[in-house]
């Protein structure tokens, strides 16, 4: 008999364990201390394994981000330089199309006669700014061409402090950017036009002295017909009308009052004078106490006759033909010898008993008497010979110039006043007449100034200088990195530090529009700079010039506005032209060719940088082996600090010392220069001096 059980209490027997587990597990076939111990530290040397190896690749791939960011980095160099280039051209367009639209101003006020002499003014301001927009785009195209040399470098430069920023502890990057291609296209020709404003300024000048001629004409015209109007109608002290009504009793319609000067015409004198002198003639009864009075009387009748069909027979035509033909009224004896008043043989005559003939005023005449008639005979007979003057009545040339004599040349006759109108109306006519050659001579200069606008409108509105920079394709940065021996802090003694092996990337960017931005910002905050100097130019019928400016610059970039919108309201808004053809005409084809030029806004958006596939980038290069920017790479100098400073200091050869002038802008109308400068800390991101 036994005492116990072999496999204890229960009669089971006790496991049979491997030697090699033996440690691990228990009579009962637990886990040990031992086991659990070693199972928790190879779970945590799994853990901190797949650590370390996520924490290497994580960091091997580093490289492709910093190579990413390097590549943006030289974009944004680029970016820069393209707004820079856009606000430049935008800043000589609008000066270009503020110079021609002044020129403009100044042909349509050189085509109105009231407004010539304001012409010379405007035309020599819109002139001004040409020659500022000249020096301007001359400063502006050398600027922007020492800017493109340094592009490159400059890229370089943005790129390698981009790396060094991102090196961190032991992670050490090399690396820079290029541009592509390395050549630039940029058409600066364009930029300075060679727009000339002499053929302008010429135009302008003869247009406003035909324009002064007809001013001259038209204010002779107009000081003649006031004249006239006074003589007929306002005394001063006396007139025709008052005349009128005074010796032939006329009034009302016969005898009308004209108020004003506009309301008259030289044709309402004839008709007054014509009723005068027909009611004269009417009312003179032939008759005398003594012969004087008798001839004076005769002579007065033939005289109102006279007077009267002459003045019936006048010509007044006031339109668009101008003939004024009044008769001067004879007052002397030459010029009865010039009338029909001396060839008409109205005057009676009388033979005597030796046969010889007499002529007198009337049979009524004492020395008529008793004698026997003998016909009529004419003045000029007496001059002739072939009649005698009668002694008594004393009837002659000289007797029929006294009618007129007394009332012709003092100013309380009808005729005096008479006189006036008639000498006022050749003046008037003859004034018309040089002012229809001077308007016509104004038509065809117009049209040649027109010409010369039209030609400068064409150099204007041709297509912009094309901005194609050194790096217009895009930007390709290559970055390395070499082996280093790294870990994780957190792996601390569960894990020896490893080895990061060297890496390599390459990357490219290239310029997109951002929608959402507007270039007429950019453009007034341009202005802002600007139109706070002194002096601004004033010009009447333009305003300010300066503000003017600023309106066609901001409208060159904006999508609100518009820029040909801005010229014609400018054109539309020289003041009233009516009744003025020429003027009327040629303001009408400058509007028609500013819309005919079809100014768009440019497109001013921002440019930013974007990554891109860096295949498309060589291929539009013409680099299509990717493997030789590989080798590029591991050719790369290990030090990145020395070959940021040689970036920098390369860079400081075309552009200059720190601060450099892009270009330097004259203000319109002023002395007053403004240099644009650049910090070359601020193109290279502010990575030291």
């Amino acid at each position: 008999m036994t005492v116990g059980r072999r496999s204890g209490a229960d009669g089971r027997e006790r496991p049979s364990w491997h030697p090699s587990v033996e440690p691990f597990l228990d009579d009962e076939g637990g886990y040990t201390t031992v086991a659990v111990a070693v199972a928790l530290l190879a779970s945590l040397a799994l853990v901190f394994s797949i650590a370390s190896v996520s924490w290497t690749n994580g960091r091997a791939g580093d490289v492709q981000a910093v190579a990413d960011s390097a590549a943006l980095a030289g974009s944004n160099a680029i970016a820069g330089y393209t707004t820079v280039a856009q606000v430049l051209d935008a800043c000589v367009l609008s000066l270009g199309l503020l110079g021609v639209t002044i020129l403009g101003v100044g042909l349509v006020l050189a085509a109105i006669p009231v407004a010539q002499a304001a012409s010379p003014q405007v035309v020599n301001a819109g002139r001004e700014v040409l020659t500022a927009r000249r020096k301007f785009a001359k400063s502006a195209a050398q600027g922007l061409q020492k800017y493109e040399k340094a592009l490159p470098t400059l890229v370089a430069a943005n790129a390698s402090s981009c790396v060094s920023a991102n090196a961190e502890g032991q992670m050490d990057y090399v690396g820079t950017a290029f541009v592509m291609p390395v050549d630039s296209a940029t058409e600066f020709g364009k930029l300075d036009d060679q727009l000339d404003d002499e053929e302008l300024a010429r135009e302008a000048e003869e247009l406003r002295q035909a324009s002064a001629r007809k001013e001259e004409a038209d204010r002779r015209a107009q000081a003649a017909k006031e004249r006239a109007w006074q003589a007929d109608t306002r005394d001063k002290p006396l007139c025709m009308r008052s005349r009128a009504q005074s010796l032939a009793g006329l009034s009302g319609v016969q005898n009308p009052d004209y108020p004003s000067a506009d309301l008259w015409r030289f044709g309402y004198a004839r008709i007054r004078a014509q009723n005068y002198y027909y009611t004269r003639w009417q009312k003179e009864r032939v008759g005398g106490a003594n012969p004087d009075e008798l001839q004076r009387s005769c002579a007065r009748k033939a005289f109102f006759h006279y007077a009267w069909q002459q003045v019936s027979r006048a010509t007044c035509v006031e339109g668009a033909t101008v003939q004024i033909d009044l008769p001067d009224l004879p007052h002397t004896t030459a010029m009865v010898k010039g009338t029909s008043l001396y060839r008409d043989t109205s005057w009676p005559c009388t033979t005597a008993e030796d046969g010889s003939r007499t002529l007198h005023c009337s049979l009524d005449c004492p020395a008529a008497q008793g004698q026997s008639p003998s016909g009529n005979a004419s003045l000029a007979d007496i001059n002739r010979g072939s009649v005698r003057r009668c002694d008594t009545c004393k009837m002659d040339a000289a007797a029929m110039g006294n009618v007129a004599d007394a009332s012709t040349n003092i100013n309380n006759g009808f005729e005096h006043y008479w006189r006036i109108v008639v000498q006022a109306g050749d003046d008037y006519e003859r004034a018309v007449r040089d002012g229809n050659a001077a308007e016509e001579e104004m038509r065809k200069q117009a049209q040649e100034g027109q010409s010369a606008f039209q030609k400068a409108m064409d150099i204007l509105s041709v297509d912009r200088p094309k901005i194609a920079p050194p790096g217009r394709y895009g930007v390709v940065a290559v970055v390395s990195r070499s082996s280093v021996d790294v870990s994780p802090d957190l792996m601390g003694s569960f894990l020896a530090g490893g080895t990061l092996p060297a890496g390599a990337a390459i990357s490219a960017s290239t310029l997109a529009p951002e929608e959402n931005t507007d270039g007429h910002n950019i453009l007034s905050s341009v202005f802002d700079g600007l139109r706070g100097q002194d002096e601004p130019l004033v010009v009447t019928a333009v305003g300010s010039i300066t503000q003017l400016w600023g309106k066609l610059l901001v409208g060159y970039g904006s999508s609100y506005g518009s820029v040909s919108q801005t010229v014609e309201d400018v054109l539309e808004g020289i003041g009233n032209v009516l009744g003025e053809e020429t003027a009327s005409w040629l303001r009408d084809k400058i509007v028609s060719t500013v819309k005919a030029a079809g100014f768009e806004p440019a497109d001013m958006r921002l440019r930013k940088p974007v990554l891109v596939n860096t295949q498309e980038v060589l291929n539009k290069a013409g680099y299509s082996n990717v493997g030789k920017a590989r080798e590029f790479i591991e050719s790369l100098p290990p030090d990145q600090e020395g070959q940021v400073k040689a970036c920098k200091d390369k860079l400081k050869e075309p552009l200059g010392p720190v601060e450099f002038t892009v270009a330097e802008i004259l203000i319109p109308g002023t002395n007053i220069t403004i240099p644009l400068k650049i910090k070359l800390s601020d193109l290279w991101g502010g990575g030291g001096s």
